[in-house]
């Protein structure tokens, strides 16, 4: 064995050695690091704009845009969630424990039982229980909550760091990529394809049908405060969820909610819900999608939906970022393996070149 192939083999052994001793280092900290990076890549066009107002002020820039997020991404994030995980708290003891008539839970479980005694038996073998399956979900987002919680925002320590960790990722934002093309075995235009693509694709899915969830679920929140259904923000966070099922989409939340007002006899808050249901958040989808569709990469929402549901089921409520990305990467994948295959021929082809051009020396 040569000294030279010693050097390397140690070099190799020495370097997995410390990048797994890295990784333990870390290991506390590689979600906030994680949240913090995909903020800074959806937000860096936004830090871009203040470096160039600000004149090349990249310190400056960077503390700007990390506030703006802290104010209208990250504390809203939090309040909403209290806000949410009270509301379950709420309607799962009302359920549980009181029994009570008048919620829309109740409502909607006689009316789909009276719609299932029309049917016959053999198609349906068993009386429908709406209540038993909101205590699971329910029962799910409770006992889950504190964990959730304590996942994205654990404490005011991991806030801190992920503040301090955007603000240096906006600023050393281009040395990093540039780190990761010199590191990459592949040809630096592939590199650049791929992190464009990849970028493109989290635009898409994060700042695309995200928003559109995030933005339809506000809207049902808002029109069942409006017209009196109860735990706005919880039906709201459903309801966004809801939005990524094809063809029925909202009107999952949103139907039955107009069926229990017809039955507690609130007629005209159900004809309102309707025309809410139907203008402000049916035409919001076609709206917001036009604006932050247009020239992006067109993802199918059942993908999305797939990808954060199996993301929290394996990472946790931080799974809610992790699946998205990981689809994004995956595209991004796909749509440079081409070029990668046509450069393996390439170089195939540039080999047998010159092998045939020694032999003929």
């Amino acid at each position: 064995m040569s000294h030279k192939t010693i050097q390397l083999s140690f070099f190799i052994v020495f370097t997995v050695i410390v990048s797994v001793m890295l990784f333990f280092v870390l290991k506390p900290y590689l979600g906030v690091i994680f949240i913090s990076g995909i903020f800074a890549v959806v937000f860096y066009p936004i830090y871009e704009k203040f470096v160039a107002k600000l004149k090349g002020k990249k310190n400056f820039a960077s503390l700007i845009t990390t506030i703006l997020i802290l104010i209208f991404i990250i504390l809203p994030v939090v309040a909403l969630s209290t806000l949410l995980f009270k509301e379950s708290v709420n309607l799962y003891n009302s359920i549980a424990f009181n029994g009570s008539s008048q919620n829309i839970i109740s409502q909607v479980n006689v009316l789909l039982n009276k719609f299932s005694s029309l049917i016959s038996p053999d198609i349906v073998g068993s009386e429908i229980n709406l209540a038993l399956y909101a205590r699971n979900v329910l029962n799910w987002i409770i006992s889950n909550f504190d964990s959730i919680f304590a996942a994205v925002f654990g404490g005011i320590l991991n806030l801190i760091l992920m503040l301090v960790s955007l603000y240096y990722l906006f600023i050393f934002g281009g040395k990093i990529k540039k780190g990761l093309i010199t590191w990459s075995p592949l040809p630096d235009e592939y590199d650049e394809e791929f992190i464009k693509t990849l970028k493109t694709s989290i635009d898409a899915v994060l700042r695309g049908r995200l928003l559109v969830a995030l933005v339809q679920g506000a809207f049902i929140g808002v029109g069942f405060a409006i017209f009196g259904i109860g735990s706005p923000i919880l039906w709201g966070f459903v309801g966004a969820l809801a939005s990524f099922v094809p063809i029925l989409g909202t009107s999952i939340i949103t139907v039955p909610a107009i069926a229990y007002l017809l039955l507690t006899n609130h007629i005209g808050a159900a004809i309102g819900l309707l025309i809410w249901a139907a203008i402000a958040v049916g035409l919001i989808d076609n709206f917001v999608s036009m604006i932050f569709f247009r020239n992006k990469i067109q993802v199918h929402p059942l993908i999305v939906l797939f990808s954060i549901l199996g993301g929290i089921e394996v990472f946790g409520i931080i799974g809610f970022l992790i699946g998205p990305v990981v689809v994004s990467a995956f595209i991004a994948l796909m749509k440079i393996y081409p070029f990668i295959m046509f450069y393996k021929k390439q170089s195939a082809n540039d080999e047998n070149i010159e092998i045939n051009s020694g032999g003929s020396i």
